[in-house]
């Protein structure tokens, strides 16, 4: 292996552990119903991407196309956590609420730690992921699948949001469907600078 894809295989290791170690952590506090988080969602989806990532170079020294897409896909999911909690969680909750969903027992592993590894790890260590422009459209796909899900759910009064966006019964489904679209532009848009990124700075090596 080279150095790159050593450092690849220790970074995505400490991701997947932090996340899985943040999992569990919540699993005991929150049973199931932890689940219900986009955050832990997204985090467990890299987790096994990571590990797919790392036993793929360990065994073969290289690694699939289909584990770049996974790979891309997942980092979507991770960095959409990091964004919607700055972007939109924070400044709903309060400004003063900055530190706590940043760096605060297992949100620090699952808002902060778990993406931006992942995020490096693509864009700078992973290689090239070639990544076909439909690609983007298929990085929506989870994020539309917990959407639909746990809209689903709130319809039938067996979950209650976690998030101000899926509470169909407070805000009503119009706005429920402005929030999906706009949630689903965010994606995209992320999905593009990603695909970009890694493009651009692969690229160059």
């Amino acid at each position: 292996m080279t150095t790159k894809q050593k450092l690849a295989v220790f970074l995505n290791l400490a991701a997947a552990g932090v996340q899985l170690y943040a999992t569990v952590i919540l699993i005991i506090k929150r049973s199931w119903g932890a689940f219900q988080y986009y955050t832990m969602d997204s985090n467990i989806f890299a987790a096994i991407t990571s590990i797919f990532l790392i036993f793929a170079l360990l065994s073969k020294g290289e690694v699939s196309k289909k584990i770049h897409n996974f790979r891309y896909y997942s980092t979507c999911c991770v960095t959409v956590t990091f964004i919607v909690v700055i972007t939109i969680l924070v400044p709903i909750d309060g400004w003063h609420t900055l530190t706590t969903r940043l760096f605060k027992g297992t949100d620090l592993w699952l808002h902060t730690v778990g993406p931006l590894l992942n995020i490096f790890s693509f864009l700078f260590l992973e290689g090239s992921a070639d990544l076909d422009k439909k690609e983007n459209l298929k990085s929506l796909i989870p994020t539309l699948i917990y959407a639909v899900i746990a809209i689903a759910l709130n319809l039938a009064r067996v979950i209650y949001g976690p998030y101000v966006f899926l509470k169909v019964y407070e805000q009503g489904v119009l706005m429920t469907f402005v929030w999906i679209v706009l949630i689903s532009a965010l994606v995209y848009g992320i999905a593009f600078l990603l695909k970009l990124g890694n493009t651009k700075i692969n690229a160059k090596k």
